[in-house]
């Protein structure tokens, strides 16, 4: 689980050690044969991050739309009236993900790079970001989770159940135990989404008197 976490978007030795790989009694030395193992056995995983890094190149340097399998189309669009401009990623559900005033500069490590106005993590400011293969495919792997989570959430408004909220992908009911079984949540969750076909969705659930974490 930890090398999943750590690892599936493009991390390093540095990513394990963030999620505490040191603690569980892993020394520095032991981490990049842990990543080349990783990496070695995920390979479509990878591809997917070169593939994405690759296909975001192509795009802001031809001004082309560029596809990507399963209905994910990387663009750059233009309003000039009001001075926008976007770095796109069009999702299989439809929606986008906009990257503001997107242009090309060298990155730390001295390649060329997507670079993008946003808000940063450390200083909370509207500044520069730089961004690559890993980084994009989370923005779009967690994009495409929220929106299963919204068909979900919609699914079981429409049959009138109460949600108090939603954390990540959990949702969170408040109903009386007549209402709705538990097995009867997780199936509707479960259930197939039109422009995800072949999507395995699966959930499970417990019931209880206040809110807590499973």
């Amino acid at each position: 689980m930890l090398a999943e976490l750590a690892l599936g978007h493009q991390g390093s030795s540095g990513a394990l050690i963030a999620m505490g790989a040191l603690k569980m009694g892993l020394t520095e030395e032991e981490l990049p044969d842990i990543v080349t193992r990783w990496r070695k056995a995920n390979p479509r995983i990878k591809d997917l991050w070169y593939t994405l890094e690759n296909a975001a190149l192509e795009v802001m340097r031809t001004g082309t739309s560029v596809g990507v399998n399963k209905g994910i189309i990387l663009s750059r669009e233009f309003d000039i009236a009001n001075g926008l401009d976007f770095f796109t990623v069009l999702l299989p559900s439809g929606r986008k993900l906009y990257y503001p005033h997107p242009f090309l500069a060298q990155n730390d490590f001295g390649k060329e790079a997507l670079h993008y106005y946003g808000v940063g993590q450390n200083n909370k400011k509207w500044s520069e970001q730089s961004t690559y293969g890993g980084k994009l495919t989370e923005n779009i792997v967690q994009a495409i989770a929220r929106d299963c989570l919204a068909e979900t959430l919609n699914r079981l408004d429409d049959i009138g159940l109460h949600i108090v909220m939603h954390v990540h992908d959990e949702v969170i009911i408040d109903c009386p135990e007549w209402a709705i079984s538990q097995e009867r949540v997780c199936e509707i969750m479960g259930k197939p989404i039109k422009w995800a076909e072949g999507l395995p969705l699966k959930a499970a659930g417990f019931e209880s008197q206040y809110y807590m974490k499973d």
